[in-house]
């Protein structure tokens, strides 16, 4: 065997090993009530791969809703993760449609993980997982007469490595995305799987993002959440998301006489505990542009919390996959992208 056959077998089986570290957390949430609402199911087809969806629709749809596009993380099913992480009824109250994205049975080779975890390298905006969920994202807007400023991405663990590719292949497409547990872009398990162990620098990841944007750029709000106790993906790969982006969304030429430059430092920090028994303390950090009503960038530090979604389901059959203890993610999220609409150049404060 020749030394770059051996390298390559050896990192197959290096990334085989470490994706079992996010496999190991995820398990299916059990059933609970429906919220008022339907739930739509459909398949797209790409080559020869067929992908499932799930949406949620509540019951009083305004006109020209928004829309979140949800990307589970391994070993775990749309279904599950709808479940799980109770975005549904606050797509009730707050009048959008959520679009749960699930892999092909092929996936099924790779425990279920999407391919921006394994092999970020192979997707692009016409190839891949990205370029499938782009298009189930696209029919969702089209059947639902969605507001097409206001579409948002959400990851968990490998469907937040997903996540910020879609980010930075799509910025026409999505307002703003949501990474949860997950890494910067196209940084890939090696590195951000188990020990975090750097292969590229910031910066380097920074360009590429916004080599990637092509004629599409434009600045990209970004929402982050990591458990600093997090063994799977180290806590350090969440600060380096909000970091690349941060580094990205200022390399995107600004509008004339624009205050667009994002500062390196926060420009607010508030302490918390979730609101639940024995709830978790967390750090949420905002970055403003100068007077904006809205933060670009926002980090939420989950303390003491492990490789799970922060808040969710209480269901003890569900406690390997969602920690109950922390602040909703869901909810933060959501909040988050409310007050976002894409514009050509960024993004509005609404």
């Amino acid at each position: 065997m020749r030394v770059s056959e051996r390298q390559g077998t050896l990192r197959l089986a290096l990334i085989v090993l470490l994706t079992g570290l996010l496999i190991a957390t995820a398990a299916p949430a059990t059933a609970r009530p429906e919220d008022p609402g339907r739930i739509d199911t459909g398949t797209y087809t790409s080559g020869v791969l067929t992908y499932t969806y799930e949406t949620f629709v509540p019951d009083d749809l305004p006109a020209d809703p928004a829309l979140v596009v949800m990307i589970h993380g391994c070993k775990t099913t749309a279904e599950q993760q709808r479940r799980a992480n109770l975005l549904d009824p606050i797509a009730r109250r707050g009048g959008f449609v959520v679009l749960y994205v699930d892999v092909s049975p092929f996936h099924l080779l790779q425990q279920r993980c999407w391919s921006g975890l394994l092999t970020p390298a192979l997707e692009s905006r016409t190839s891949g997982d990205a370029a499938a969920i782009a298009a189930m994202t696209r029919l969702a807007i089209e059947r639902y007469h969605v507001d097409a400023d206001r579409v948002y991405a959400l990851g968990m663990s490998s469907g937040a490595y997903e996540t910020t590719l879609l980010g930075a292949y799509f910025p026409d497409l999505f307002a703003a995305i949501g990474v949860h547990s997950g890494a910067a872009f196209d940084h890939g398990a090696l590195g951000c799987v188990g020990p975090y162990l750097p292969t590229i620098s910031t910066e380097q990841l920074a360009a590429q993002a916004l080599s990637a944007e092509g004629r599409y750029r434009r600045m990209i709000p970004v929402i982050g959440f990591h458990g600093d106790a997090d063994l799977a993906v180290p806590y350090e790969c969440g600060r380096q998301v909000i970091e690349q982006w941060r580094q990205t969304d200022n390399l995107v030429p600004a509008p004339e006489a624009a205050p667009y430059e994002i500062p390196p430092q926060p420009t607010s920090i508030t302490d918390g505990v979730a609101d639940v028994p024995e709830g978790h303390p967390y750090t949420v950090e905002s970055w403003h542009q100068a007077e904006a009503s809205c933060p670009a960038l926002q980090l939420w530090t989950i303390h003491e919390m492990a490789h799970y979604w922060s808040g969710g389901s209480t269901d003890p059959d569900a406690a390997e996959f969602t920690d109950a203890r922390g602040p909703s993610a869901s909810l933060a999220a959501w909040n988050f992208f409310s007050h976002i609409r894409r514009t050509d150049a960024g993004f509005r404060c609404e």
